[in-house]
């Protein structure tokens, strides 16, 4: 049933249009009658209504200041005016004021009127729905960003009378795009509504949560009693979504990285508190994930000086600035070279020689990564191909693959063809991949290692130990080759804890018949140490640094390391 309020100060009117309704249908319409603004007002405030139909003509209002007082009172309710002005300038300003539709009594039928009154509901019902869309984001139920930035500019002018600090934190989920490319975006969507209602539980209800887009979440707090208190907060949150989510069966790991800004402290506009707070989410991104940073102004020139790297990067894959130097790998009982690595260079004009840990970071953010990881694959197996037709045929190379790169789709076709091109023999490449390609174990990982163990290639795990989450695992996947972390041989032999996991993962990759290579190794005791172990390959400066490929051939003639180690 549909309730109506009927306000009208005509007695013959308000019968004449319950009569009409009547005709329609006796149990269809509910109708209230008023005959005063005042008491229309009140009715509203007590109890709800489908539809107002409204005369603009009573004895306590006139005109469209009767319409705007009814719509301030009820925003959420159609109204329908009916009135006796056959005005067509008053009608449409009456629609421009929030009504649904206007009716010009005389003129109108119970038909008309009845069907006035659904499509009027309908519109409201739609106008609503596209406000709704217009300022919440579908998928979480979270205010957008626009929303959020018109909620932020009020919640400055209210700090601004009241002389209280507003915080504003900027979220973003750590690996998002991994998840979403290994497990699907039906679990990624999953996600993320899980991830805004553990962030919604964390905040109190006068904090506004929003989804700024992708993984981005934004959170607005006024009246903040601290920098301790955001603190506090920042920590419930990391803590809250550290916490595994359950999503189709699938148990899915997420951390999440903030970034956090004051007003008035940091700035009073509100455009360079959101990339104050962006900022330093970015910065609590490079230093790992799963962190907070409150925004420093020495981010700024750190935020600029990651803008123009990331132009400079574009320009340089453009302009074929990047070379591969390359850094032997030496048999610990023969002392002799057992393959090659190739190391990506960037040779800027304006800077010079770059080391890869300067810009690998941001071309893996940017997406840059894809292009630059496939001109080093196709680069290092031509040239690998060339020593092998020059003298050298047994010449293995590895070859680094990030995450990103392994999850494309086509990674292993894209491969095979790199090899054809080229003409390297697959079992003379090794793909170096990262730990975190085995830290979400889906079935899209295990087929596409074994699409790659299939093309022939070895496969190596690279910086074992970093981040590595269980060691079981490893007998599930087509691994060769296993490389201990560099932070771990660095500390090796004075480090009893170190000395401890570097002992234990050699001899767990014994177990598994993994070739295990010691990284890193600058010194004559961890050479030592890795060979009474039963490590079986070294690389590092202590044999050789990495080398132009001009150097390489000599490099592979001579092909022993000449240290004296104790021991060995």
């Amino acid at each position: 049933m549909i309730k109506i309020l009927l306000l009208e100060d005509n007695p013959t009117d308000a019968r004449l249009t319950r009569e009409m309704l009547l005709e329609q249908s006796a149990d269809r319409f509910e109708l209230v009658h008023v005959d005063r603004l005042s008491e229309a007002l009140r009715r509203l405030r007590r109890e709800p209504f489908h539809l107002i139909l409204l005369d603009l003509s009573l004895s306590d209002a006139y005109g469209l200041d009767t319409l705007r007082q009814v719509q301030a009172k009820s925003p959420g309710v159609p109204i329908l005016v009916l009135s006796g002005l056959n005005d067509e300038a008053l009608a449409l300003k009456a629609v421009q004021n929030g009504a649904q539709d206007y009716l010009v009594k005389g003129q109108t039928n119970g038909d008309l009127l009845a069907r006035a009154i659904r499509y009027a509901i309908e519109r409201k019902r739609v106008e609503e729905r596209l406000t709704y869309l217009a300022q919440y984001d579908h998928l979480t139920g979270l205010a957008n960003r626009s929303l959020f930035r018109d909620r932020l500019v009020l919640a400055l002018a209210r700090s601004k009378r009241k002389d209280q600090p507003v915080g504003l934190m900027f979220l973003d989920l750590d690996r998002f795009k991994t998840i979403n490319d290994t497990l699907g975006h039906d679990i990624g969507d999953q996600l993320l509504k899980a991830v805004a209602d553990r962030l919604k539980s964390c905040v109190r209800q006068v904090d506004a949560v929003a989804r700024m887009g992708g993984d981005e979440f934004s959170i607005q707090l006024e009246a903040i009693p601290s920098e301790r208190g955001l603190t506090i907060l920042a920590q419930r949150i990391l803590d809250a979504i550290a916490q595994p989510f359950v999503l189709d069966g699938h148990q899915v790991f997420v951390t999440v990285s903030i970034g956090i800004t004051v007003y008035p402290d940091d700035d009073e506009d509100t455009n360079n508190l959101l990339k104050h707070a962006d900022t330093a989410m970015y910065r609590a991104k490079q230093q790992g994930g799963n962190a907070y940073q409150f925004f420093t102004p020495e981010m700024q020139a750190a935020a600029r000086e990651r803008l123009v790297m990331e132009q400079a990067l574009r320009k340089g894959l453009a302009e074929n600035e990047f070379v591969l130097h390359y850094q032997p790998f030496f048999d610990l009982a023969t002392r002799t070279v057992t393959g090659i690595e190739a190391i990506v260079r960037w040779l800027n004009p304006a800077s010079g020689l770059t080391m890869p840990a300067h810009f690998i970071p941001i071309a893996e953010e940017t997406g840059l990564m894809i292009p630059l990881g496939a001109w080093v694959l196709r680069t290092a197996c031509a040239q690998a191909k060339a020593w092998q037709e020059a003298g050298f045929p047994s010449l293995r190379i590895a070859v680094n693959i990030s995450d990103r790169q392994f999850r494309q789709r086509n990674v292993a076709s894209s491969l095979s063809q790199i090899l054809h091109d080229t003409g390297l023999d697959p079992h003379s490449l090794e793909l170096e991949l990262p730990e975190s390609v085995f830290m979400l174990i889906t079935d899209a990982t295990t087929t596409t290692l074994n699409e790659l163990k299939g093309l022939g290639v070895r496969l190596s795990l690279d910086d074992f130990g970093a981040g590595f989450s269980s060691l079981s695992n490893l007998k599930r996947f087509p691994l060769d080759t296993l490389k201990i972390d560099r932070s771990f041989v660095r500390d090796i032999p004075s480090d009893p804890s170190a000395a401890a996991f570097v002992s234990a993962i050699i001899a767990m990759a014994q177990s598994l018949k993994l070739t295990v290579i010691g990284e890193g190794v600058e010194t004559d005791a961890q050479a030592a140490f890795l060979a009474a172990k039963g490590c079986h390959v070294i690389q590092g400066y202590l044999c050789s640094e990495p080398v132009p490929p001009e150097k390489v051939p000599r490099l592979l003639r001579e092909g022993v390391c000449s240290v004296k180690w104790n021991g060995v």
